[in-house]
């Protein structure tokens, strides 16, 4: 070897020692001398990448590792660094593509395993990213991210032993690993085991009090016991020294409305508009020139209010709307499935920003509650605005006119895609007592969702099950409304069907886990939104069995009065 070469071999170590200490700019200078050499290009460009990698600079990075692939399309490392940008940009296509390709190149690299993993559990692919960790662990069988990993997709499967059990592993090999003990808390938390998790959490605070997230597991764990105090005191400790942390900003908001201190609560509440951003305030920004109404007292001004969430709120919170629209002209952007719910209501309705003309202000729909606040009996100006046509009316009258015994509406399970659902909804086996009383009639005003436990639980006999007749149009609740007209009683999980119920002042027996939502209000167990809705509650997580005990205790007294 050359002189002159030796020397270019040199430069080109000490510009990887520089970057491995992380002194880029002079590893720069160096690497872009070398890449005069052409028989160097493929590595000087590869390394090149990797000082914009550390520079923040992907689309820079990205260029000079595609230098490095034209040069030699199979240099492992430019394949590898070129799909990590891809996949810390979500692009997990090609971020695959790339990833794969170094695995091709060398089967055992085991960043390149692990990003496989990693990619295929952020397309819920969980058999095959446990696959590319239990390979990687036969590389490294003491791997702790792979086995970090690993437990969390055994945690998304919701086998929870075999979750734990990793945890446990992981912390054999090293007794202070944070991360171990906080999954092995939001293990238990999944699993309905609050004590245990908020056990894990504190061990994992012992070991790192600067561990900022686990004071955010922590304030759940204790909203889930309800122990509100304790829950706030944790998640004001994770929002610390942070103003854009707005999940637990959000829940210091939640957590004050669960203790009934609206004012506050209100307040906080607001951190919700930066969890769920949508082009709807971009759009009106950019295109009128409204204001933010934020309370001031205005008189014959048109208000744009945006919906917010599931139907269930745009029921109970379109109560301002009747208020405010009457010194004012209130324009609601809604879903058009809500059209004839709305319909007859004294405010306007669009579906589509398009449909926005000139107004003066504009407000999202959860913050009216906020505007309004004076104490929690204004929650109480329920307007019952839901009215139905004549026709469907009349056909569902004169069907339940066939009905002579007490007829009991059911409802169990909400939409499983939202987050929490699996608290709030209610396995249709725990009915089965009210289901098979001799004495009532059911009628079944499930539809989509849930559906399918009918059968699966042999219910087919003993129910009356519309969900092939109702609201099967564009228009959402038009048959609920009237079949609610024609019950009894309405037993019901939290659903929008509850809110519905609640807004028409129809009997309701709502069945509510142990930490609902706060506006059930459940330190004193007052309902201060609906007057014709009684709560039955959990008394422990996840017990429904104490819930359906007083359910069937207060039925049979009813039916037998």
């Amino acid at each position: 070897m050359s002189e002159e070469r030796k020397k270019i071999i040199n430069e080109l170590k000490e510009s990887v020692e520089l970057l491995n200490k992380n002194k880029v700019n002079e590893a720069e200078k160096i690497l872009i001398r070398l890449s005069n050499y052409n028989e160097l290009q493929a590595d000087t460009f590869s390394y090149l990448g990797v000082c914009y990698i550390k520079k923040n600079n992907s689309k820079k990075a990205a260029e000079y590792l595609e230098r490095s692939l034209k040069v030699n399309p199979n240099h492992e490392y430019s394949n590898l660094n070129l799909g990590l940008i891809y996949f810390s940009n979500k692009d997990y296509d090609l971020s695959l593509n790339f990833i794969q390709k170094t695995r091709k190149i060398n089967k055992n690299n085991q960043m390149a395993i692990y990003h496989i993993g990693l990619i295929n559990m952020a397309l819920n692919n969980y058999l095959e990213a446990e696959k590319d960790f239990k390979e990687l662990l036969e590389i490294n069988s003491k791997d702790q991210n792979a086995l970090l990993n690993l437990g969390i997709i055994y945690n998304k499967i919701k086998d929870f032993d075999k979750s734990i059990s990793i945890y446990n592993q992981i912390i054999k090999i090293n007794p202070n690993n944070i991360y171990a003990y906080n999954n092995l808390g939001l293990t238990y938390f999944d699993n309905l085991d609050f004590d245990k998790a908020i056990k894990y959490y504190e061990k994992c605070i012992e070991l790192n009090k600067n561990f900022l997230v686990v004071y955010g597991n922590l304030g759940r764990a204790y909203s889930e016991k309800r122990k509100f105090k304790k829950a706030l005191t944790n998640f004001k400790k994770a929002a610390e020294g942070n103003s854009k942390d707005y999940n637990n900003l959000f829940a210091i908001g939640k957590t004050y409305l669960s203790l009934g201190e609206y004012d506050k609560g209100l307040k906080y509440y607001e951190f919700r508009k930066f969890l769920n951003k949508t082009d709807n305030i971009e759009y009106i920004k950019k295109n009128f020139n409204s204001k933010e109404w934020n309370g001031e007292k205005i008189i014959n001004k048109k208000i744009l209010i945006l919906s917010e969430q599931g139907f269930g709120d745009n029921i109970q919170f379109s109560r301002y709307l009747h208020q405010l629209n009457k010194n004012n002209k209130v324009i609601f952007l809604v879903n058009k499935k809500l059209n004839f719910l709305f319909r007859k209501s004294s405010f306007k309705i669009i579906n589509n920003l398009n449909e926005i003309n000139e107004h003066d202000y504009f407000q999202n729909l959860l913050t009216l509650p906020k505007i309004h606040y004076e104490n929690y009996k204004s929650f109480l100006t329920n307007h019952n605005f839901i009215k139905n046509d004549k026709e469907t009316d009349l056909k569902w009258n004169k069907k339940f006119e066939q009905i002579k015994k007490f007829k009991v509406g059911i409802f169990w399970q909400g939409n499983k895609n939202y987050y929490g659902d699996d608290k709030r909804s209610i396995p249709l086996i725990k009915f089965e007592r009210i289901i098979k009383n001799v004495n009532i009639s059911i009628i079944s005003l499930q539809k989509g969702f849930g559906v399918d436990q009918i059968e699966a639980n042999n219910f087919e006999k003993y129910l009356i099950n519309l969900s092939d007749e109702i609201d099967n149009d564009q228009d959402a609740y038009k048959d609920s409304i009237s079949i609610l007209k024609n019950l009894d009683l309405l037993i019901t999980s939290d659903s929008s069907i509850a809110h519905l119920a609640g807004t028409m002042n129809i009997n309701t027996w709502l069945a509510l886990c142990y930490n609902p939502d706060w506006r059930w209000y459940i330190e004193n167990k007052t309902q201060i939104f609906y007057n014709t809705i009684k709560i039955f509650q959990q008394d422990a997580p996840g017990n429904w069995e104490s819930v359906f005990d007083k359910i069937n205790e207060e039925l049979n007294i009813k039916l037998n009065n």
